[in-house]
């Protein structure tokens, strides 16, 4: 069992980068405005290969950006602006790779 989640984890971190929103719940005040943020620029999101992964239960409200080689880029308990996320996904040596080949 242990070995089929970290294959589907390797499986993702190798083909899109993962942001991932831990929050007490759906009714955190940190995580409706992120996903608000996040909501606005789907294209943006989809051009960097971006998918977002929700975590509930958790005592505050924190935010991780894992990179396509699996290894974790940022992490914050406050709330990541569209510009911010995007630069520190712009600069990254795959993401430059990608946009050089378009």
């Amino acid at each position: 069992m242990i070995l089929v989640i970290l294959l589907s984890v390797i499986q993702i971190s190798s083909e899109k980068r993962v942001l991932e929103i831990y929050a007490k719940d759906k009714t955190d005040k940190y995580y409706k405005e992120q996903i608000r943020l996040l909501a606005a620029d789907p294209k943006g999101m989809k051009e960097r290969d971006l998918i977002v992964k929700e975590h509930f239960g958790g005592e505050y409200f924190k935010i991780t950006l894992t990179g396509k080689d699996g290894g974790e880029k940022y992490a914050s308990k406050s709330i990541l602006t569209l510009e911010k996320l995007y630069n520190l996904i712009d600069a990254m040596p795959m993401r430059r790779y990608e946009k050089s080949k378009e």
